[in-house]
């Protein structure tokens, strides 16, 4: 009988490795997408591949969190403010579906964050008063979370370069956030390749913006 329960056991761990060792195969294959996409088509292309991970994949954080992560880059291609919302909010569907699956998790709420500041930029007059401090609070407990994210102290630095020193941001704090960042870059190692390990070029080019201003 232990023979049996031993070998069904095996059998079991052999395919829950084949299955995560496809679904990371998966991820990976768009995320290649995504990195070498130069046209709104090809980044609808890889969101379109991580919408039926995350679909197919449906108690999986990540699946949703990419989903959810190439949404946002749909949406910053967009001309029209209605349609910059559409994928903002598609976005933060999955954002919050990845948030149910993992709570507490350093990696969604940067990303949560980002993608409030988004959706802030499409109409600020309106949404800063109501959505920065919600975006502010995301990051801030993104950085307790996990004190060696460098995408969390990325996001937080783009987001001082925007915010008044009266409000909390400027170009001192957001220097200091980015040099940070990219010195968390350095040493940052993610647990499997298909983990997030995005942002370090986009702080390099962020803290020489900002050195200018």
């Amino acid at each position: 009988m232990k023979i049996k329960i031993t070998l069904a056991l095996l059998m079991l761990v052999t395919v829950l490795n084949a299955q995560n060792a496809k679904l990371e195969n998966a991820l990976l294959k768009n995320l290649a997408t995504l990195r070498e996409s130069k046209t709104t088509e090809e980044v609808q292309t890889a969101t379109n591949g991580f919408e039926r991970i995350a679909d197919a994949e449906k108690t999986d954080w990540l699946s949703q969190y990419y989903a959810g992560y190439s949404n946002i880059f749909v949406g910053m291609r967009q001309e029209d403010n209605a349609k910059k919302d559409e994928y903002y909010d598609r976005a933060l569907t999955y954002i919050n579906k990845a948030d149910e699956l993992s709570p507490d998790n350093s990696e969604v709420y940067v990303i949560k964050s980002w993608v409030l500041g988004m959706k802030i930029g499409v109409d600020p007059m309106n949404r800063g008063r109501e959505l920065g401090p919600q975006s502010g609070m995301l990051i801030s407990k993104a950085v307790e979370l996990n004190p060696e994210n460098p995408r969390a102290y990325y996001m937080r630095g783009q987001s001082a370069m925007y915010t008044p020193e009266q409000f909390g941001g400027g170009k001192a704090i957001a220097v200091k956030d980015l040099e940070t960042a990219l010195e968390k870059y350095k040493v940052f190692k993610p647990s499997s390749p298909a983990m997030p390990s995005w942002g370090e070029k986009q702080a390099q080019d962020a803290l020489e913006k900002c050195k200018k201003m």
